[in-house]
């Protein structure tokens, strides 16, 4: 009926540009009158629509000429074991990177929401740095010990972010220490049920976060000290001493690690029902599982080590020492098991629920990228539960804190209201 209404000239038009797709047309939500998009800028946002998908095609269609080569090559030059391994290790990870990349791209061209992206962007880039730094331990083998600090750094730094992903999302949504205090005091988990209560209000969130907060500032500290007891050969690697540095430092990463996430399950057991809409605990367990898979394995390799089942491998033309062979094997299993992390990871952190509204513009993609890179609320995080801290020593242990998040002042979520309102 309405295309009856409508003259020949306008139909003719509208067919002439359907079939050119040189234009497309959109209606905007204030006007029922057509608003015509330019062919370049159809272009540009076909590509960026599209980009992730065609990067991943041009890499697999690399990957299908690159991996045959390599194995003639292999074969042809009867390559030693290592080179074996460090192969199918490479393959692993030149197929979970860019499955990441894809992740990462499709969150920055729909980046909507800064605050809570930035975070998941972070958490996301989780796995290829395990992935990658494991894999040059594996060919840098006297360098190991670096690439190991520089990715159990990150782990702590990951939790860190996640932890405030979720605080992120509920100060968008509620006034947290209002909330808070209103809601029954949360009981203490298992095996500490005979505990008091964690505090309400606004101590609550406190404790919270400064428990994920003693694992960011210990583990950089505790690797530091490995190095260099490392370095000056007084590390007493794999053994249980009094005087070995190493076992000094497992224990307290080990209970550093633990609490941050004992303080993230309580978070999460309080206030469960207001985070369900972006569903943590798979979220929770894909990050869990990373750092539960990695520390473990190493660990039981160490203890493989250490009653003697894998030993030094004399025949081995490189001079493989026992814990080398440890470390070879346990950056193998990381590169294989980051494979199915990053699908996971993939389809648990999606982009599809910060697609913006088709009434508003989607954000430049550098713009997105300037956000991805500021790190001031990592500063400001720092700076101020540095600064709690030592004011509460001052007044023998009073909680209070005053940061945007807790007080509703919403800095950061203020200046992206304004950006997606000059959009």
């Amino acid at each position: 009926a309405v295309v009856s209404t409508q003259s020949t000239g306008e139909i003719l038009k509208h067919f002439y540009r359907f079939l050119t797709k040189c234009e497309s047309r959109t209606y905007m939500a204030e006007s029922t009158a057509p608003h015509y998009v330019r062919w370049d800028q159809y272009v540009a946002r076909w590509l960026k629509e599209r980009i992730g998908y065609i990067l991943w095609i041009l890499y697999m269609l690399l990957l299908c000429v690159a991996i045959p080569l390599s194995v003639s090559e292999l074969v042809s030059r009867h390559a030693e074991k290592h080179i074996v391994v460090w192969f199918v290790a490479g393959v692993f990870v030149y197929v979970t990177i860019p499955i990441t990349t894809s992740g990462v791209i499709h969150h920055l061209c729909n980046f909507s929401d800064p605050p809570q992206q930035k975070r998941i962007i972070r958490i996301l880039m989780m796995v290829p740095v395990y992935s990658f730094f494991s894999y040059l331990g594996m060919i840098l083998k006297d360098e190991t010990i670096y690439l190991n600090a520089m990715r159990e750094c990150y782990e702590s730094y990951v939790i860190y972010n996640f932890m405030m992903f979720l605080v992120t999302y509920m100060c968008e949504h509620y006034n947290v220490e209002q909330l808070l205090t209103f809601k029954p005091a949360q009981p203490q988990l298992f095996p500490f049920q005979k505990l008091p209560p964690w505090p309400k209000g606004k101590a609550f969130m406190i404790w919270s976060k400064r428990g994920v907060f003693v694992y960011v500032v210990s583990k950089p500290i505790t690797t530091f000290v490995m190095l260099l007891s490392e370095v000056f050969g007084h590390s007493g690697k794999n053994e249980f001493r009094i005087g070995s540095v190493w076992m000094w430092t497992l224990i307290i990463d080990n209970i550093a690690q633990m609490w941050a996430l004992y303080c993230l399950v309580i978070f999460y057991q309080a206030l469960k029902h207001e985070l369900a809409p972006i569903k943590p605990l798979p979220k929770f367990l894909c990050v869990k599982a990373v750092v539960f898979f990695s520390f473990w394995q190493g660990t039981f390799l160490e203890f493989l080590v250490l009653i003697g089942i894998i030993k030094d491998s004399g025949k081995d033309p490189d001079g493989y020492t026992a814990d080398e062979t440890a470390e070879t094997v346990q950056n193998l299993l990381i590169c294989i098991e980051m494979f199915g992390f990053s699908i996971a990871h993939h389809l648990v952190f999606s982009h599809k629920p910060f697609i913006p509204d088709h009434e508003l513009p989607p954000p430049q993609f550098l713009t997105s990228l300037s956000h991805l890179f500021d790190f001031g609320d990592v500063r400001t995080d720092i700076r101020t539960q540095l600064g709690v801290s030592y004011y509460n020593l001052r007044r023998g242990g009073r909680t209070t804190e005053q940061t945007p998040l807790i007080t509703g002042e919403h800095v950061e979520l203020e200046t992206f209201r304004d950006y997606r309102t000059n959009c």
